[in-house]
């Protein structure tokens, strides 16, 4: 699984677009659509703020922390 398949869900779950997600972690609308679609991987400090906008846990085995 990619990260940008949990970001997905729990984006879409939350009912949020990635505008308003980028609004919420103060990030590019760009880049979180790049993460979110799985086109670019999110650094520790971007994992961590749309994680925490999302309501998700810890980055997952594999992801730089």
């Amino acid at each position: 699984m990619t990260i940008c398949q949990p970001f997905s869900a729990a984006l879409s779950a939350k009912g949020m677009t990635s505008q308003q997600l980028a609004n919420v972690t103060g990030s590019d609308a760009t880049r979180i659509s790049q993460i979110c679609a799985g086109t670019a991987t999110p650094t520790s400090e971007e994992y961590n703020k749309i994680a925490g906008a999302l309501g998700m846990g810890t980055p997952p085995a594999g992801h730089p922390r």
